[in-house]
């Protein structure tokens, strides 16, 4: 069994202050910010057939060492019940953003599904990363039909699918 001093929780209330979370020991101040969902609110946006939804939490979800202020969730999605978390307003954007080509392009698969083409994959895992956002499939066969040849923002890796932003 680990000790508690292994993974201390961090059991302080936040507000934003210039989209940085700050620490708010005033119990007033905290419910009045938390109060106005436009406080909250770091992005709503329509994915296709999704609806992706990135919000401040008001508390750390995380530890001390490792923070999660922010959490992104795609309404719609089998996903919808795993959001995803963030440390800082900078990432909880770029994993929005990420969330939003997500649901793009699940809402085009299922067009194609529907309209006979197969590019049956396996989606395992995907990752934000500077630049990049990494979509990682059961097998470089299944990238390999998803996606047959490299187009302008978007590279095939082995059995990874990578959109990059910088091109």
């Amino acid at each position: 069994m680990a000790a508690l001093a292994d993974n201390p929780k961090d059991l302080q209330r936040y507000i934003l202050q210039e989209q940085q979370p700050i620490v708010c020991n005033d119990t007033a101040i905290w419910r009045t910010f938390m109060n106005d969902g436009n406080n909250l609110l770091v992005a709503n946006d329509r994915a296709g057939n999704f609806q992706v939804v990135t919000v401040f939490l008001g508390f750390n979800y995380g530890t001390i060492e490792q923070p999660k202020f922010f959490q992104t969730t795609c309404l719609g999605a089998d996903s919808e019940k795993n959001p995803h978390y963030s440390a800082t307003w900078e990432k909880a954007i770029l994993r929005h953003q990420c969330a939003i080509k997500c649901g793009e392009i699940l809402t085009d698969f299922a067009a194609e599904q529907a309209a006979g083409i197969d590019r049956s994959w396996e989606f395992v895992d995907c990752n934000v990363v500077p630049g990049e956002m990494q979509f990682l499939l059961k097998s470089e066969a299944d990238a390999l039909r998803a996606m047959p040849q490299d187009k302008k923002h978007w590279k095939r890796r082995g059995r990874m699918i990578v959109f990059c932003f910088d091109v």
